[in-house]
Parts: structure tokens; C-alpha cells; sequence
């Protein structure tokens, strides 16, 4: 499982995510304070040619 990134937001991006102290991993809508998703798993997703189906 790969470390979700801590604080990471461009200017032009709509989606932002932070790690909170306990290891949770938030993202969010920076268009949108009511949007977010918090979780205490995450896992990195690489580009759709990367990706295998089973």
C-alpha cells in the first residue's frame, strides 16, 4: 500500500488531499467545502494502462 501524500493541491485543481494526525486521508472539492472523503485506507491508482482487470 503506498503513503498517501500529505497537504498536496495545485492552483487549477478542483480535488485537494491531506493526511490528518491519526493517518487518516482526506480528499476534498476545493469548489465545494461540503465534498469531502475521509478514510484510514488508501492506495495509489496509476494511469488506465497500468491497470489490470481480473
Amino acid at each position: 500500500m503506498a503513503s498517501a501524500p500529505s497537504n498536496t493541491q495545485n492552483a487549477d485543481e478542483q480535488y485537494g488531499v491531506f493526511t490528518t494526525g491519526d493517518g487518516d486521508v482526506v480528499v476534498y472539492d476545493t469548489d465545494n467545502p461540503e465534498a469531502w472523503l475521509q478514510s484510514n485506507y488508501a492506495v495509489e491508482v496509476g494511469p488506465a494502462s497500468e491497470r489490470t482487470s481480473a
